[in-house]
């Protein structure tokens, strides 16, 4: 009793049953209907996507023997033998256990002669990219101008490997990766179909385990099945494939934003026990920091309650870091002493570099309820923050103070700062040692034109009233809007509102400046030390050499 596995026995015979390839299927459509076949093609994309399979169907359609025609009827024989691999005309070539040159002219060697069955002789070459430098020379010039009766359709996985000469050659479509949603439907289709019993929650580890491939998922899902004992359950799917319980994941998560290292190895732990293997558990836990994310931006979007939930009582830099600490972290497993002990690292360093923002970070409307995300007894933090230094003294105030962004919108937004008492203390110390108000416009976190316009303006602090005197040469970029957005973050700065008046006049003493004059203190000391260097002193001496003094750079 032989046995058709699912990748194979639900193969598209069809350009209508080809799943998530419709810019392409429209494209073969209308050049079909309308007679304007190209005598070469070239399929790309992932593996398991419907190359070749879209490639027998143009096959088909062109040797029908109903006539030329965008649906072939699938009976006659030219389509049957088609179908089942039969058909002499259809000439299919692996290129890459036939990469010499003397392969290709073998091959081309019977374009010459007339198809012994069908309309058109179609040469289907697999993996092209496989093909040597002196095969694809060979390949030039017929596959330029070949005879009317022939047809090639290249197919690869790599088109960044073929020569230019060869893509100018031939009309090119990009079969996309199906989302996991397109798998799950089709996985869905089938099951009816093969009256298969599953379980709904089963088939998104199998689409996301597929990774965009068709062929994959089928294969999958034959594994989920005989795994199962003819029903496809979730549990099973789960062991098979080595997933993450989403408890798990939520765990993780929940002890990043308590600040609970303890808790986090533990879990790691936990969840290695159980088969999980490092990378799947950080990718697991990148997906969740990803959803959270959208929860965040789109409070709209159609995500699950937790995601929900968790986007409301986690600061989104906060998030942002961890992501990104995460996606740094899977690109060292290669090099980590073992996997498992790269992925705690990357944990504990998510955790040390816990951004402070996460210990204010505002609790949902259920706050009572919902578990404290401070924790009394977390480690230290770093400020994930890549500021330059300042270019002159600080006060106390100047380094404790939070910063504040902007959006860049006429309705730009502030960060709270720090409670009222240290406000009044600060502003008590910086209106005395008349520090604050010089450094106050480099740590209000603006960016784009809002902080150019900063950059070169002088701040004076008297109580209340602040005065913000433009450089003339930056004085076009005013306007209410700039204004209006400079006064909201003066005023989260401070914690209190502040009167401001603008003026254009010019002046010395700015950020600006203080930087222009340090980036060229720096350079001077860098060529000094540079002509001193008793190594170059010696190149300029043996073999006359001279110092390009515009390629000099300070070390930063």
């Amino acid at each position: 009793m032989s046995y058709l596995v699912l990748a194979r026995k639900w193969r598209p015979r069809t350009f209508s049953e080809l799943v998530g390839q419709e810019p392409v299927v429209r494209a073969l459509r209308f050049a079909l209907t309308e007679g304007r076949v190209h005598h070469a093609y070239l399929f790309s994309g992932i593996r398991g996507v419907g190359k070749t399979t879209v490639a027998r169907i143009l096959a088909k359609a062109l040797n029908c023997e109903r006539g030329v025609s965008a649906e072939p009827c699938g009976i006659c024989g030219a389509c049957q033998e088609i179908d089942s691999g039969r058909f002499v005309d259809l000439i299919e070539v692996d290129a890459a256990s036939r990469t010499k040159v003397d392969d290709t002219r073998e091959l081309l060697d019977n374009v010459q002669y007339a198809p012994t069955r069908g309309r058109f002789k179609v040469y289907l070459i697999d993996e092209v990219h496989m093909l040597s430098a002196h095969s694809f020379n060979a390949l030039l010039k017929t596959l330029e101008e070949p005879p009317p009766h022939v047809k090639f359709i290249l197919a690869t996985t790599d088109p960044q490997k073929l020569p230019v000469t060869v893509l100018s050659r031939c009309l090119k479509f990009a079969l996309r990766r199906l989302s996991d949603q397109q798998i799950v439907d089709h996985l869905t289709y089938i099951l009816a179909a093969e009256k298969v019993v599953c379980e709904e929650p089963a088939l998104m580890p199998l689409a996301q385990a597929a990774e965009g491939s068709v062929r994959d998922a089928l294969s999958l899902l034959d594994q989920a099945i005989a795994a199962g004992g003819g029903t496809v359950r979730a549990e099973t799917v789960a062991t098979m494939l080595g997933s993450v319980a989403p408890d798990l994941v939520h765990r993780l998560v929940e002890a990043l934003a308590l600040g609970a290292g303890e808790t986090l190895l533990s879990v790691a732990d936990e969840a290695y026990a159980l088969g999980v293997a490092p990378e799947t558990l950080l990718i697991e836990l990148l997906r969740a920091f990803h959803d959270v994310a959208i929860a965040q931006a789109l409070p709209k979007a159609l995500l699950d309650p937790w995601s929900i939930e968790a986007g409301r009582r986690l600061a989104p830099d906060a998030v942002q870091l961890y992501y990104e600490i995460g996606c740094l972290g899977r690109r060292q497993l290669s090099v980590a002493p073992d996997p498992e002990s790269g992925v705690k690292m990357t944990l504990l360093r998510m955790l040390a570099f816990r951004p402070r923002d996460q210990d204010d970070a505002a609790l949902s409307h259920d706050q009572a309820k919902a578990p404290p995300l401070r924790s009394e007894t977390s480690p230290s933090r770093a400020i994930a923050h890549d500021s330059p230094p300042p270019t002159r003294p600080l006060s106390a105030r100047d380094s404790e103070s939070p910063r504040s962004e902007l959006d860049g919108s006429a309705e730009g937004h502030a960060r709270l700062g720090p409670a009222r008492e240290e406000i009044t203390a600060a502003r008590a110390v910086a209106q005395t040692e008349g520090l604050d108000a010089g450094t106050v416009l480099e740590r209000l976190g603006l960016t784009g034109l809002l902080k150019e316009l900063a950059m070169n303006s002088v701040l004076e602090n008297a109580g209340d009233k602040l005065t913000l005197t433009v450089d003339p040469k930056v004085g076009n970029l005013l306007n209410k809007d700039r204004v209006d957005m400079l006064k909201k973050a003066l005023c989260a700065y401070y914690g209190e509102t502040v009167t401001l008046t603008v003026t254009v006049a010019p002046v010395t003493g700015t950020v600006a400046d203080f930087k222009r004059e340090a980036d060229e203190g720096a350079q001077r000391e860098a060529r000094e030390a540079l002509a001193a260097d008793p190594s170059v002193a010696a190149l300029k001496r043996t073999f006359n050499a001279r110092i390009n003094e515009n390629s000099v750079r300070p070390r930063k």
